[in-house]
């Protein structure tokens, strides 16, 4: 049975000015374009203290409504990308939001084997935890790049992904309030787009028991002592991927034996 929240609120966690001055040194630590209404972070800087008095008023009192977002294209690892730009201040409130809730989501969703898109973020963890499989004799590794793991997920999908394992009814209404005013509730450039795409993984890797795996963001590798054990796993995780509305993606996904540096390199 999945464990649940205590019945004391996240929501404070999330919108005192506390919280927000966190995310906001969080967002600042970050380069970043101005969102639609045209604020940079120099500007919000200029008055941090009255916006953030402000805007921990306004979520508190539930009045907070998220400004415009604006897109942008551009070109990456062969591909053309579209990504979403909230305002400055949407985006300290998505960092403070995901701030109250990943603990949770650490103590009870996350696997030990998951790497990226979380505290434990960092491909060389992933890539040490990957040679240590390997030098137990798991040479063969079924190494799974998950198709756009971030598109066609629906908004209630979404928000049900958290509920699963928060209860706070003024931390999901606020959820509910940022992924509607999104293109998309996974759109790249959310800052919750990392959290909410781990999440919509998460009854896969429950559902891993008895492999050996590393997940390194959306790259799942399942290590196997010979080929044959590979490409069975490799099957397994394309059908439990299936089941959950996603796939390999095919010119990224394989069965091979590699050395652990060669893992989990983007693009």
């Amino acid at each position: 049975m999945t464990r649940r929240t205590a019945a004391h609120s996240l929501m404070r966690q999330a919108v005192e000015e506390r919280a927000l001055k966190r995310a906001a040194r969080q967002c600042m630590g970050r380069t970043g374009s101005p969102g639609a209404d045209g604020m940079t972070w120099k500007d919000f800087r200029r008055d941090m203290p009255d916006r953030i008095t402000t805007l921990s008023a306004s979520l508190l009192a539930g009045t907070w409504q998220p400004g415009p977002v604006r897109t942008e294209e551009f070109d990456a690892w062969g591909k053309r990308h579209t990504i979403t730009i909230p305002t400055v201040t949407d985006r300290i409130v998505h960092r403070a939001l995901r701030n109250a809730v990943e603990p949770v989501l650490e103590r009870d969703a996350y696997p030990q084997w998951m790497f990226g898109w979380h505290r434990r973020a960092g491909r060389p963890l992933a890539v040490a935890e990957a040679a240590r499989h390997l030098s137990h004799g798991l040479t063969w590794v079924a190494d799974i790049d998950v198709a756009a793991a971030s598109r066609g997920v629906a908004l209630e999908d979404a928000i049900t992904s958290v509920a699963r394992f928060i209860r706070d009814g003024s931390v999901l209404a606020l959820l509910r309030r940022i992924l509607s005013a999104l293109p998309d509730p996974l759109a790249p450039g959310s800052g919750l787009s990392p959290m909410l795409t781990n999440l919509r993984m998460t009854p896969v890797d429950q559902q891993l028991t008895g492999y050996t795996v590393v997940r390194m963001t959306d790259n799942y590798t399942l290590f196997a002592a010979t080929e044959p054990e590979a490409d069975a796993a490799y099957r397994h995780l394309s059908v439990l991927l299936a089941a959950h509305g996603m796939e390999p993606a095919a010119a990224k996904s394989k069965i091979w034996r590699p050395n652990p540096e060669d893992l989990y390199a983007a693009g």
